[in-house]
């Protein structure tokens, strides 16, 4: 069973590879004066999703750096299984990635920090923000079909983000974030289902008044209907997809105030346009469409239906 997980979880991510896209194009001196915008792909390192992620953010107008940081083993095939099971050694990862961010606030004092992680990449997100030092924050992280436990306590990296974290989850993606992470682990060290197919878990009853106001900073929008992508790479891969990504994804790194879904429009020309130049299919929202956000209040959870983007006339 553990071997046919391997060949599933590989299969599934093989067809993203790609060639290496150098980041210099997108580290420029005036973009690294806007801010930086830390994308952290999946076990599979860089390639063609996390690529498609930073052209779509970086056409939605965030002008800030963009750079891939491959956080895993680069041994192609065996990197990637060892990049999901390797729980201390991504600890030490995520260790890293907390330094460079620290370095690059010295060097860019009160520049926004972002975290943009897909699969593996979105618990490294939430490692790494575990471990900024006191004192030190990130503005945000925006978790994509993240694998990391849905048990996994979130206090210390919402007390290191001053907007907050979201995270997108597909329940349709059972496949990798269920079974496979059931059987290997998350990168967290954690097996079971990942926060990325069912959502990070509320505050216990037992919790304090002081936690479940932390927690009012988690905001987890469930895909459903026209969100989710039927494309080659299925559910895994509908968070990365362009214009999922421009849609939906960059208004929560474009504002600065969240939750980022009532902050503005896109004109479905644009969209259009932007995806056609691209020849990727569009994923099609309707007018005010809308996504299930669940936000974890004082009371503990609520469900309510918020509208994160709807698309102005042409």
């Amino acid at each position: 069973m553990r071997h046919l997980a391997l060949i599933a979880l590989a299969a599934a991510v093989a067809f993203a590879s790609g060639c290496v896209e150098d980041n210099a194009a997108y580290m420029t001196s005036e973009r690294m004066n806007n801010g930086l915008v830390v994308i952290l792909p999946g076990i599979e390192g860089e390639s063609a999703a996390n690529r498609e992620v930073r052209s779509a953010l970086d056409a939605s107008g965030v002008d800030r750096a963009l750079p891939i940081w491959h956080w895993g083993v680069p041994i192609p095939g065996a990197g990637m299984i060892i990049n999901q099971i390797d729980f201390g050694g991504n600890r030490l990862r995520a260790k890293r990635i907390a330094d460079r961010i620290v370095k690059y606030q010295d060097e860019h004092p009160g520049r926004p920090v972002h975290l943009v992680g897909h699969s593996g990449g979105g618990g490294i997100a939430v490692l790494a923000a575990e471990q900024l030092p006191e004192g030190r924050k990130v503005d945000g992280l925006v978790l994509l079909s993240a694998s990391i436990s849905i048990a996994h306590d979130v206090t210390k990296a919402l007390k290191n983000c001053r907007s907050g974290i979201v995270n997108f989850y597909n329940r349709g993606d059972a496949a990798l974030l269920g079974v496979g992470t059931t059987i290997l682990g998350n990168v967290d060290g954690r097996h079971g289902p990942s926060a990325g197919l069912l959502g990070f878990d509320p505050p216990g009853a037992s919790a304090s008044d002081e936690t479940r106001l932390t927690y009012s900073k988690l905001f987890q929008v469930e895909l459903s209907g026209p969100m989710i992508s039927e494309d080659l790479g299925g559910a895994h891969f509908s968070t990365t997809r362009y214009g999922f990504v421009l849609v939906y994804v960059s208004p929560w790194v474009r504002n600065p105030d969240w939750p980022a879904d009532q902050t503005g429009t896109v004109r479905r020309s644009e969209v259009l346009m932007l995806t056609a130049a691209r020849t990727i299919q569009l994923l099609r929202p309707t007018t005010e469409t809308q996504a299930t956000t669940k936000a974890h209040g004082l009371a503990g959870s609520s469900v309510t239906r918020v509208p994160i983007i709807g698309f102005a006339s042409p």
